[in-house]
Order: C-alpha cells, then sequence, then structure tokens
C-alpha cells in the first residue's frame, strides 16, 4: 500500500464528504428536473445502512461513493483520458482494498470496476484517506468539489449549465438548510418545491 498524493490528504472528513456530496446532488436536482443529465447525485437509501453518491459527466468520466454500515467511505473514480495516457502506471488500481469493502462495493456491478483509474478509502475510527496507488494529483481532479466547496460547484455550475447564480444561494444548501420557494425561483424559476420531494427523500436533504 502506498501513500496518497497531496491532493487526497486536503479531502474533508467522512461526514464533511457526505455534506457535500448531498448538497451537490441537491442544486443539481434543483438546476436539472430531468435525471439523465445531471452530473452529481446521491442515494440516502442505496442498501440497508448504506448510501450512495455518484457523478457522471455524460462522456465517460465518474466517480461512485459508498458510505458503508460502518459509516467508513469508499471512492473509485475514472477519468477517460487520464486511464488512455498512463494506463501502464495504474498497475491493480483496486489493490489493498480492505475486505470489508468486498462485497458491498468491489463486487457491485453498478460501480463499473472494470474502469477505475483511482480508489480510495476512509474507515471509520482511522481518519485517514488511503489509496493503493501512488498517483499524481491529476487523476484527482473528479474529487476537486470535495476541496473547493460551495466555490467550487459556483463556478462550475455557472459554466456548465451557463446561468448566473447567488454564491450565497450555493452556500445555503452546502449549509444543509432547508429549501424554500424564494431560493428555487433564485435558482430555477421552473421548478416549486413540491416538484422536489422525490428527490429531497433519496438525497436525504433536511426537509
Amino acid at each position: 500500500m502506498k501513500d496518497a498524493s497531496d491532493f487526497i490528504h486536503q479531502l474533508p472528513s467522512i461526514s464533511e464528504c457526505q455534506r457535500i456530496f448531498k448538497a451537490v446532488a441537491m442544486l443539481d436536482a434543483i438546476l436539472m428536473p430531468e435525471w439523465e443529465y445531471r452530473y452529481y447525485s446521491y442515494n440516502a437509501q442505496w442498501d440497508a445502512n448504506e448510501q450512495m453518491a455518484s457523478m457522471r459527466d455524460g462522456e465517460g468520466d465518474h466517480y461512485f461513493a459508498l458510505f458503508d454500515s460502518s459509516n467508513s467511505l469508499i471512492i473509485k473514480g475514472y477519468d477517460k483520458a487520464y486511464a488512455s495516457l498512463h494506463q501502464d502506471q495504474l498497475g491493480d488500481v483496486l489493490e489493498g482494498v480492505p475486505a470489508d469493502f468486498k462485497k458491498t462495493f468491489l463486487d457491485e456491478p453498478a460501480f463499473m470496476m472494470n474502469q477505475t483509474s483511482f480508489c480510495i478509502w476512509n474507515e471509520k475510527g482511522n481518519n485517514e484517506w488511503i489509496s493503493s496507488q501512488q498517483l499524481a494529483d491529476e487523476p484527482y481532479a473528479l474529487l476537486q468539489v470535495l476541496v473547493g466547496g460551495a466555490e467550487h460547484y459556483h463556478a462550475w455550475a455557472q459554466n456548465y449549465y451557463e446561468i448566473e447564480l447567488d454564491l450565497e444561494l450555493i452556500r445555503h444548501v452546502f449549509d444543509m438548510k432547508p429549501l424554500n420557494e424564494q431560493l428555487l425561483q433564485a435558482l430555477n424559476p421552473e421548478i416549486e418545491l413540491d416538484e422536489l420531494e422525490e428527490d429531497i427523500a433519496e438525497i436525504g436533504y433536511p426537509a
């Protein structure tokens, strides 16, 4: 098992990652009502005592993050361009993953383990991010929102959705404050609170 990159050492705690993953999924649900076109998603009822976060850019890049029953967190990601350029350097990118994650994560077909350019984990109680591969920071760029927070999402969403957004409203959601009609009107005038009921429940966002 090898030391993690400098970027990994900047990643927040498990609970903070969960908050951020929920926030970006909720914001995407507000800004893009059609699920298939969203970038971020979160399922608070993925399985018994498990929650799952994901990102898909529609062009092959993605990550999947699983919060398991012990409140540990494992994340795998796939950067298509990086993988194609550095395939010979990746080796067994899943080497060293703790056995506790095998059934719930490694053996889960939905997580596309055959497409993996990094895999990191943080076991509850250890409070340490670990990777089995010594990689440059580049492949971890998919997780930049975990480090950049509301400011990163704000800049990204304005570019991705080609709209102007109030940073304070983005921070409101990152702070897990309840949604209201005024906030929704400012973020997306075409959506109302009752239309988000299923998304709020699936994400586990505070009502």
